[in-house]
């Protein structure tokens, strides 16, 4: 009998630990993801900022409008006085009011995503507050046009790639749906809903990547994708559906705890309060403080990209 149970011991160990094995050997069987996947998720990142920088950009350019306003008029006042007579302080006063209107003094009162995206540390990215203004918002939707359509040849040598790893063609269908709502949204003008389709196309990239051995996990990549995606829902007044989708990263940092808390104990926990402080936001259907509390959470989803699951 002792033998019997020593071997039926044996039995569920074994049965236990074969998933694991299994999951690796499938992991290391994996074909090397193609270097233009990466690009294609990082260039749909950029395009995200681009777009969401443009309620920032057309507030700077109403407050450049109106300075230029001021600059004129007191240039008309002072033009008949003689620099001798002109006072030192009302010179110095005339310059300032000629400094230049910088995008980055409205993006933390006026973006939805940007201070998130600022979070994955692209240099692109990180760099658009500070670019020059447009001499009119219509040069920047210019240029984000030109943008997608470069997404538009990258997602075709990455469609070429796909059919070698046998991805269901239900999922390529739904990116090339959600990329040609995506380019009539840009072609109309609108931020919000150019927004959404943008970050489905992430989620999309994330499944992508799951046939690949991918540099990145792509759970967390995922959970990213779906702290946007509440973000968005909160300025579509959809804060129920907002909530339910915090809860589903939830459930996924849950799965993962083990491998985190492996690592670091204190990210684990950092994690789960920013979701839940993130929540509660979202529950006070506080805007503001959304736009504080989902920076912090994919800040501290980045320390974890990388790990094993």
């Amino acid at each position: 009998m002792k033998k019997l149970a020593v071997l039926f011991l044996c039995i569920i160990l074994i049965s236990a630990c074969q998933p694991k094995k299994e999951e690796k050997e499938k992991e290391s069987s994996l074909p090397k993801q193609p270097e233009v996947i990466q690009v294609l998720s990082t260039d749909l990142l950029i395009l995200m900022a681009k777009i969401d920088i443009i309620p920032s950009t057309n507030m700077a350019l109403e407050e450049k409008k109106k300075n230029d306003q001021k600059a004129a008029q007191k240039e008309k006042e002072i033009s008949d006085v003689s620099d001798d007579r002109l006072a030192e302080k009302d010179r110095k006063k005339h310059d300032e009011e000629k400094i230049k209107v910088k995008i980055s003094s409205f993006t933390l009162d006026n973006s939805t995503l940007y201070e998130l995206l600022k979070k994955e540390n692209i240099k692109e990215i990180n760099e658009l507050e500070n670019e020059d203004l447009p001499f009119e918002i219509d040069e920047w939707w210019h240029k984000i046009k030109k943008e997608v359509n470069k997404i538009h040849e990258t997602w075709n040598e990455v469609q070429a790639k796909l059919t070698s790893v046998s991805v269901s063609e239900d999922l390529t269908e739904k990116f090339e749906s959600d990329l040609i709502s995506l380019t009539k949204s840009i072609e109309e003008h609108s931020v919000l809903d150019s927004l959404v389709y943008a970050n489905n196309l992430t989620k999309y990239m994330s499944d992508f990547k799951m046939y690949y051995k991918s540099p990145t996990n792509n759970t967390v990549e995922k959970m990213k994708y779906s702290v946007r995606k509440a973000v968005l829902l909160c300025h579509l007044n959809r804060f129920d559906e907002a909530i339910q989708t915090l809860d589903s990263i939830m459930e996924d940092l849950n799965k993962m705890s083990q491998a985190i808390q492996k690592e670091n104990k204190d990210t684990f926990f950092k994690i789960k309060y920013a979701i839940e402080d993130l929540k509660k936001s979202i529950e006070d259907k506080d805007l503001k403080i959304i736009n504080i509390k989902a920076p912090i959470l994919i800040n501290n989803l980045n320390e974890i990209k990388t790990i094993k699951d």
